[in-house]
């Protein structure tokens, strides 16, 4: 079972993106000023950010974590 603990340890490691690691993922090809919007939002307030994300940002931001080892927040047991 996931806890609280596990997703905001999981996301304390995704605000620890610089600007470059968090345009490469999520903004490659955005203009500086759409970016530094973005890069403002993420920096301000990382939920609110992920509630304004597209599910299609949501898809990056999940595969980067998976990616970086964060399998158990994205598994349920049987039953759940």
């Amino acid at each position: 079972m996931t806890t609280l603990r596990e997703v905001t340890d999981a996301l304390k490691y995704l605000g620890r993106l610089d600007k470059f690691s968090f345009k490469m993922l999520l903004f490659p090809d955005a203009t500086e000023d759409y970016l530094d919007h973005k890069w403002s939002s993420f920096q301000a307030s990382l939920i609110s950010f992920l509630w304004s994300c597209s599910s299609d940002k949501l898809d990056l931001i999940t595969g980067w974590l998976l990616s970086n080892g964060y399998t158990d927040i994205f598994t349920m047991e049987e039953g759940e």
